[in-house]
């Protein structure tokens, strides 16, 4: 409760301060949701369809909450103000495995109790719009490689180009004299993002082209006196420079629809002293992409989608000077994709390792890729009903052993969104995967299981 009420003195202090030069003008919006679960096979990590012979994998059932709040503050028509706070963040009820969850959205103390997700203030420069502080980093075209972050940074969206195209640019700090790899304080040693981006927005089309460049870098330590800066340890000097290129293009005409991102990987890994089987100098080169097509019938939403991404080829690696070919990295898809309830679901730790993903082993399906298909429905039954149903069918993109296959397996979903309120909802989805081969490991006998997911939520929002 003190960090609620030193919360909220804070946010009025801000407020107070900034009355003094300004009348401000103060909002705020936010959500409170409520989510219970019930996933099968699952030691509390999220689902796992291995077995070991001779055993039975448990279940498990939790339930889990999240409160944000969004004020907004308008100093005047030049200057604004906008957070995100969270009170909870996705906090588990009593005492599920590793506590309250840190995933990629958690606060930097580990812990999901009261923090401020987002601060930022926007400045209507002559010049164009100027952004600074700790700003969404998620959501960038479609939702198919986006994550529930947020980013440091200074924005400037320029206004010396005409409608439809307009422009972005920003520099992103992510880390600032963080540890070597020997867990030494270092120097010199950021990870910075610089970003550009134009895009193309009509009444029909929504499109646009982004370029990022990140420098991560490892370079000198401190001396065992704790003052002296000395050379790294030899081997550890990195300069890790990775690209990325994407494209993505959300067209609508009448009730039709197709939506398309693209994305490219590329740069390098170099060493100042190569180590076989440990360090040695690499590439990165990786896809990944999606496309979904669909319309509106009436009441009825039908579409296709087609999304891939590359996998880690497993005879290509540091011992050779493989590649990095691994598109979705540790991260998966996605927090903000979720055509598949289990196989990209938030709540599994497969593909999307939003919430389990620090402890569950299915992480390494993100290092193998993925090629799946997903025809899926909406129904609006009324005003307030709506009827959702799926089936999916994936494979690896790499396999990562001798003689695994590559099946993910056949998946079907059907959900179910009723409003109770204009700003009350109760959802109720369910998940069964057919699994595939893959998860056997190339072994000779079956150990893998069918597995299922429920879950049901109750969301207020103002």
């Amino acid at each position: 409760m003190k960090k609620v009420l030193s919360t909220v003195a804070a946010l009025g202090l801000v407020a107070g301060l900034a009355s003094t030069a300004a009348a401000v003008e103060f909002k705020m919006s936010g959500k409170y949701q409520v989510e219970g679960v019930y996933l099968s096979d699952s030691t509390g990590d999220g689902i796992n369809p291995q077995e070991i012979a001779g055993t039975a994998n448990t279940s498990d059932a939790y339930f889990m909450h999240t409160f944000e709040i969004k004020p907004t503050m308008k100093v005047n028509d030049k200057v604004s103000m906008a957070s995100v706070v969270r009170l909870a963040d996705r906090s588990f009820w009593g005492n599920q495995e590793g506590g309250d969850v840190v995933g990629n959205n958690m606060s930097q103390n580990n812990s999901s109790n009261v923090y401020v997700h987002q601060l930022y203030m926007d400045y209507a420069s002559p010049i164009g719009t100027l952004r600074f502080g700790r700003t969404p980093a998620g959501t960038y075209g479609t939702n198919f490689m986006d994550f529930d972050q947020r980013g440091d940074r200074i924005m400037w969206w320029p206004n010396f180009l005409e409608k439809p195209w307009s422009t972005l640019f920003y520099i992103q700090k992510t880390a600032d004299f963080h540890t070597d790899y020997a867990g030494n304080l270092a120097s010199n040693a950021d990870n910075t993002s610089y970003v550009a981006r134009v895009y193309y927005n009509t009444d029909n089309l929504d499109s646009g082209l982004h370029y990022q460049y990140t420098s991560n870098m490892s370079d000198r330590k401190l001396d065992l006196d704790g003052i002296t800066w000395v050379e790294a340890v030899t081997g550890q000097k990195l300069t890790d420079v990775k690209q990325q290129l994407t494209a993505y293009a959300k067209y609508k005409m009448d009730n039709y629809f197709v939506n398309a991102e693209l994305t490219h990987f590329f740069g390098s890994k170099d060493y100042d002293v190569e180590v076989a089987n440990t360090r040695m100098d690499q590439d990165y080169d990786s896809w990944a992409g999606m496309l979904q097509v669909g319309g509106k019938i009436d009441a009825l939403t039908p579409s296709l989608m087609y999304f891939y991404a590359q996998g880690q080829d497993r005879n290509d690696s540091k011992a050779n000077g493989g590649d990095v070919a691994n598109a979705l990295g540790t991260t998966g898809t996605g927090d903000m994709f979720e055509p598949l309830y289990i196989l990209t679901g938030r709540h599994t730790g497969m593909l999307n390792n939003d919430i389990f993903g620090a402890n569950n082993d299915n992480t390494l399906m993100s290092t193998s890729g993925v090629h799946a298909v997903v025809l899926a429905a909406d129904y609006a039954v009324s005003n307030q009903l709506t009827l959702h149903g799926a089936i999916g069918w994936a494979k690896a993109d790499e396999i990562r052993v001798a003689n695994q296959d590559d099946s993910y397996g056949w998946e079907y979903n059907i959900g179910a969104a009723y409003k109770l309120l204009d700003n009350l909802t109760y959802e109720a989805h369910f998940g069964y995967l057919a699994t595939g081969d893959y998860f056997n490991e190339g072994g000779a006998t079956d150990i893998t299981n069918n597995v299922y997911i429920l879950t049901h939520s109750l969301t207020m929002s103002f």
